[in-house]
């Protein structure tokens, strides 16, 4: 492919993704009648009541975001679909907060209640504009309370010397309801302050309770987002939220909000679960065109790629790979069943062996025949060796006498054979490489290290519950819990000692590292429990068993074992 062709190809699939982009989004430009702007929002859904963000006449999107504005840019509104979530927000943080709730019907267990007025009494506010309250709410805010109503399409709110007009609407038609109001009235805690009336029907009462206030409105319909549209009833939300304070997160109780099994049927309409409102990211897509496109051209291009990657791509003559050489690890196991055995006449007859093998398979010479002498003259034309050095080799093999062969004797008799193997080429210089190379690894045992984790896990978990249930000793657990699993990860992932090329290094309980040089080695104690190598004059290093894994605790004796006898 030439440079013609690869800026061909650039370009036209730029040009694709362009073309592509503006088909897509050609379809987001809507406009108004007047060919500016986008199209008006416009529902004729008058059957959802009270929802908090929905944009329909009967919603609350505009009392919500006019309390967003109400209250400084550090603070926020959450919403409470449970108490879980209320109990969270309320622990957050000590700073007081305003509950706030506007709908038909509210209702909470008096214990849930009773928690909401001792925040209250501790510098909070709550605010409940309702038509309907259950009787157990009632109870705790009255001691006498006597509701009156008046019956008709529109009222005259009076705060001071303003007053606000409200109307009741129903697909563009202004029709009679019922518009609540307090009448003889006696409060549990003190006397009540009203704040706006109607027909000398106070309607919006403010109740001192300990530190903080509870605001009370009976009339919700105020609030709609029809009736913010209309200047008095944005004038009257104003007046009402200012009345709050600015300095405090407002958190929307909709775990009170009751549905239509209870009181009144002209209650909240709304769908989902529990009223609340879904804000998935599935929603979100589907409201959005152009994410509703995009979903779609992505599930389009992985059915794509499931049919054309469906195909076999395995190649038809199967990989045969190179064969592994195993010179290395069949020396390790011999040398791990002769210290399982401590014979060293045993291994001399081991040796022999192998050696005996390995002259017939690189030099089809039989050892073990009768006509030795022609073999080893054989054996020493062909290997370019002298018969005096084949026949030394071999006649260490032949000893009779087992109690003469000792672990020097072998030692002694494996490096002649080493230097034969080399000589010959048996053993490549980068075999003896990765033979000097090879390093000796010794863990930890797994007992301490996983007891760590399981108990640091188990006060991490605990520290955070205390936390939650807002007690205070929790900010002990859950640092100590990190720091013991933090503890049982770096011994799991550090080993105890590693030795490689006579460097020897050891890592403490903390990953600490430190290095010992083998040739520095001036006494080796063996003990029960375990071993203290002395470097040098002052260096010492204790291996203890305890904290080494059954295999490489067996492991280590042997390799002291040898190290000591060499």
């Amino acid at each position: 492919m030439n440079n013609k062709t690869k800026i061909g190809l650039v370009g036209g699939i730029i040009l694709l993704m362009v073309l592509m982009v503006w088909m897509f989004s050609a379809s987001d430009n809507s406009v108004g009648k007047d060919g500016k702007g986008r199209k008006p929002y416009v529902s004729s859904n008058w059957s959802n009541k009270f929802q908090v963000y929905d944009k329909k006449p009967l919603g609350l999107f505009l009392f919500t975001s006019l309390a967003q504005a109400h209250i400084d840019t550090s603070h926020n509104v959450s919403i409470a679909y449970n108490w879980d979530v209320l109990d969270s927000l309320v622990y957050r943080t000590e700073d007081p907060k305003t509950y706030l709730f506007v709908g038909n019907n509210f209702g909470l267990y008096t214990n849930e209640f009773l928690e909401i007025l001792r925040e209250v009494g501790n510098g909070s506010d709550l605010f409940l504009s309702y038509n309907i309250l259950t009787d157990n709410l009632v109870e705790e805010l009255f001691v006498e309370s006597d509701p009156l109503f008046d019956y008709a399409e529109s009222i005259n709110l009076f705060a001071g010397q303003k007053k606000y007009s409200m109307i009741n609407l129903f697909q563009n038609d202004t029709i009679s309801c019922n518009w609540n109001a307090f009448g003889d009235i006696q409060t549990v805690d003190s006397s009540y302050t009203t704040l706006s009336s109607f027909m000398e029907m106070s309607n919006f009462i403010r109740i001192e309770h300990g530190e903080g206030n509870i605001y009370l409105n009976t009339t919700p319909a105020a609030f709609y987002n029809y009736q913010i549209k209309r200047n008095p009833g944005y004038k009257y939300t104003e007046f009402v939220l200012n009345q709050l304070p600015k300095d405090q997160d407002i958190i929307l109780l909709e775990l009170g909000r009751l549905t239509d099994n209870y009181g009144d049927a002209d209650t909240d309409d709304q769908d989902g679960e529990n009223l609340k409102r879904d804000d998935s990211y599935l929603t979100l897509i589907f409201e959005n065109p152009t994410l509703l496109k995009a979903m779609l051209l992505s599930i389009l291009g992985i059915i794509l790629f499931v049919i054309f990657r469906s195909k076999r791509t395995r190649p038809v003559v199967p990989y045969i790979g190179e064969k592994k050489n195993m010179t290395l690890a069949f020396a390790e196991t011999i040398t791990s069943i002769y210290y399982a055995k401590r014979n060293p006449y045993g291994l001399l007859q081991v040796q022999k062996k192998n050696f005996y093998t390995m002259v017939q398979k690189h030099f089809f010479i039989d050892l073990n025949r009768k006509d030795k002498d022609n073999a080893l003259n054989s054996l020493a034309e062909k290997s370019n060796r002298s018969r005096q050095e084949i026949d030394e080799l071999v006649n260490s093999y032949e000893t009779k006498e087992a109690f003469s062969v000792s672990d020097q004797y072998v030692a002694k008799v494996l490096t002649k054979q080493q230097d034969f193997y080399r000589s010959v080429g048996i053993i490549s210089e980068k075999t003896s490489e990765r033979i000097k190379g090879r390093e000796l690894v010794f863990r930890r045992s797994l007992l301490l290290p996983s007891v760590f984790i399981l108990s640091g896990l188990f006060l991490f978990f605990f520290g955070l519950y205390y936390l939650v249930s807002a007690i205070g000793i929790g900010i002990i657990f859950w640092p100590v819990g990190i720091l013991l699993v933090s503890l049982g990860i770096i011994r799991l992932s550090k080993p105890y000692l590693l030795i490689k090329d006579k460097e020897w290094t050891h890592y403490s309980a903390y990953g600490r590292k430190k290095e010992f040089k083998e040739n520095d080695i001036t006494h080796i104690e063996i003990l029960a429990s375990g071993t203290v190598i002395s470097f040098g004059e002052n260096e010492k290093l204790i291996i203890n068993y305890w904290d080494l894994s059954r295999f490489d605790q067996k492991q280590f004796k042997r390799h002291i074992s040898k190290l000591h006898t060499l």
